[in-house]
């Protein structure tokens, strides 16, 4: 096993993060306890890993409290174009990097597919010399729009990269009957993941000429792809010759916590709880992105008016973004947060472009609320939630976002998984946010630590 800390020289320039300790500035605090409490109102906070907070709960005490009430209208669908059938050549994108799209049908209902985004180095159309796969399983709520940089990057190393968007980033915003999520359960997301890697070495070998079989596949997981990830690498789709994966890198996740955290442990058990009483009233689905969506489209379409609560719009947005902990009745660590900034501004990346992103197909309104019973499941240490540690036996890199779940991801890899796996490494990113690996303005260096491990 080995640790590392990475830190970049951006930090020593940057203007210092602003938490929620004695230290902040008076009416920062108060302006955040204003919010907070009228967010401590809602029935609960779910920690969704997204690029906005995700808050559970009913959104009339939004609209209430904070002028905020949610408007399917006003937004584009989920996925802006699923008249793709098999797969399409987009055309080129980067240089000699071609995007191609695969839709993957993994069940009989109208949102049971899977779409692949696949990026590589072309040397005509629908050929390629690429004969090593990389696959990208997006965090919760998110789609490949935000995992597309990254994408690229690692085509033009060499890489056949596919971006896997799960069966929510098919429903449209204004879906309101959602009892087709209960059979969207955790284990369905394995059996689609399993597809999803065995469909990308189907299309790089023909691509590429060579057999399936030969491909190689590492992969990364962000947040709950990550979650994903490691309990895929742990099942028995790893074991089949097409679903097998060689390396993977775990992005920003916990999967359990250092037993001395006992605190934070009951408040997942208590996560657990409320989102199982959730799910056995019919709630199928989560809606707190949605809420979300509409705090930053009012923060993209009205900056500087009033979001109801002693704050513009733009300002609420970079709140919630930059100080998230402050919002959830559990926060994953004590520092938790997606972007790293303050009511002045997010430090590292351009906040045009990610609003953008976020409301052009980047950010999907409904979630699975399986998924997250599962992370609190894991994380309480509830009875019947775990992952055979003994069974991830492939290199492994875990890599801690120092702003989202930092080292305290890492104890699990490192204690659990290295027991048997003499192949575990770790390190932790600077503290920047849970998001940090998407589109700040140094992503890239972060991006080609993980390109030399691999």
């Amino acid at each position: 096993m080995k640790t590392k800390k990475i830190h970049s020289s951006a930090l020593t320039t940057a203007a210092p993060i602003v938490c929620l300790t004695p230290h902040r500035s008076k009416n920062v605090k108060m302006l955040t306890l204003l919010i907070a409490a009228f967010l401590v109102l809602l029935s609960v906070s779910l920690p969704v890993s997204a690029v906005i907070p995700d808050m559970q709960g009913d959104n009339d005490i939004l609209s209430g409290k904070l002028g905020i009430s949610y408007d399917p209208s006003l937004f584009a669908n989920s996925k802006s174009d699923l008249s793709f059938t098999g797969d399409d050549r987009i055309g080129l994108v980067s240089g000699d990097v071609a995007e191609y799209k695969i839709k993957v049908t993994v069940g009989p209902g109208e949102y049971d597919n899977i779409i692949l985004t696949n990026y590589v180095k072309e040397k005509s159309p629908w050929h390629t010399n690429a004969n090593k796969n990389l696959v990208i399983l997006p965090g919760q709520g998110l789609t490949e729009k935000f995992y597309s940089d990254l994408a690229i990057y690692y085509a033009q190393q060499g890489y056949s990269v596919y971006i896997l968007d799960r069966r929510e980033t098919n429903i449209p915003s204004n879906e309101d009957d959602f009892s087709f999520m209960e059979s969207w359960t955790v284990d369905e997301h394995l059996k689609d993941t399993y597809k999803g890697i065995a469909e990308s070495r189907n299309h790089t070998s023909l691509l590429s000429g060579k057999p399936a079989k030969n491909i190689k596949v590492m992969a990364i997981g962000h947040s709950h792809g990550a979650l994903l990830l490691t309990a895929y690498e742990a099942s028995d789709y790893d074991d089949l010759p097409l679903g097998s994966v060689d390396k993977i890198v775990p992005v920003d996740i916990i999967i359990k916590y250092n037993p001395e955290y006992s605190e934070l442990i009951q408040s997942q058990a208590q996560e657990y709880d409320i989102i199982s009483s959730s799910i056995d009233k019919g709630e199928y689905q989560g809606t707190g992105m949605a809420v979300m969506m509409q705090i930053a489209y009012n923060a993209f379409s009205n900056p500087v008016g009033s979001s109801g609560a002693g704050l513009t719009n733009i300002q609420l947005f970079r709140l919630l973004a930059s100080q998230t902990y402050s919002f959830s009745l559990y926060p994953y660590t004590p520092d938790y947060h997606y972007w790293s900034g303050d009511i002045n501004g997010l430090y590292y990346v351009d906040e045009s472009r990610l609003l953008d992103i976020t409301l052009n197909g980047g950010a999907v309104p409904y979630t699975p609320k399986y998924m997250d019973q599962y992370m609190a499941g894991l994380m309480g240490n509830v009875e019947g939630y775990e992952i055979d540690s003994s069974k991830i036996d492939s290199p492994v890199l875990y890599v801690g976002l120092g702003g989202g779940f930092s080292d305290y991801g890492s104890w699990w890899y490192e204690n659990e998984v290295g027991k048997t796996n003499k192949k575990v490494t770790s390190i932790s990113w600077n503290d920047q946010g849970h998001a940090s690996i998407l589109l700040d303005n140094n992503s890239a260096e972060l991006w080609s630590e993980i390109n030399h491990w691999l």
